[in-house]
């Protein structure tokens, strides 16, 4: 019995290997770059070796996967080598929708990609928590100013935040795991249990404008690049 299940696995490894095989020969007869297809073939081992069984509810759990550990651009480029090898493999009722990529939010009109990691770091060795939450929870959900306001511990806890635009449509922001771990702590130091956690001196929420003034006062405090 056991020989036999373990016929029947190896054989199942084979054919997958065989037809991750048959899908980069395929991609290597289309136009596309040597990169974006290394890209596509690593991609879909990683989900095989990991999920073994492509089916919708292991597909949602590696796009959720992706949500929360990478950026948007990065999450739709794994999603569409995963689509590929679905149309290649005639599953094409099992592609998953690409997450939206927003237009560039205020951090990023501010300083550049390069400036963001020291940024956070002298924010975080200064002392500057709350600005170093400020600009952690902008780059990592794509958070306009306006959007970051309405991020209460609630969001924190459920790791996304959803925004009603005037026309009923839902926009979620996703809270990647390590952000909303160490969020959590600090909200748990402030005291808070729920409630808006970006607030001013007085207790009250930051407005948009104070948000856009004190990032380009830290922006020009740490001399960095604004173009």
């Amino acid at each position: 019995m056991l020989d036999m299940l373990y016929y029947i696995v190896t054989l199942f490894i084979i054919n997958q290997c065989n037809m991750v095989t048959r899908f980069q020969k395929h991609l290597a007869k289309t136009n596309l770059a040597k990169n974006t297809i290394a890209s596509y073939v690593w991609t879909v081992n990683y989900f095989l070796n990991h999920y073994k069984e492509v089916n919708k509810k292991n597909l949602l759990a590696y796009k959720g996967y992706l949500v929360e550990n990478f950026k948007p651009q990065t999450v739709n480029l794994r999603l569409q080598g995963i689509n590929k090898y679905l149309e290649f493999t005639k599953q094409d009722k099992l592609k998953v929708k690409f997450v939206k990529v927003q237009q560039k939010n205020f951090l990023e009109n501010v300083i550049s990609d390069s400036d963001y990691k020291f940024l956070k770091t002298r924010l975080k060795a200064d002392g500057y928590d709350e600005w170093y939450f400020v600009v952690w929870f902008m780059a990592a959900t794509g958070a306009r100013v306006s959007e970051l306001l309405h991020i209460k511990a609630e969001h924190v806890q459920i790791g996304y935040l959803d925004l009603y635009s005037k026309g009923g449509k839902i926009r979620r922001l996703y809270i990647p795991k390590n952000l909303r771990e160490e969020a959590r702590k600090w909200i748990h130091e402030k005291g808070l249990t729920s409630g808006y956690i970006f607030l001013n001196r007085f207790g009250q929420r930051i407005t948009t404008r104070g948000i856009a003034q004190q990032l380009k006062h830290f922006a020009e405090k740490y001399g960095l690049n604004r173009d």
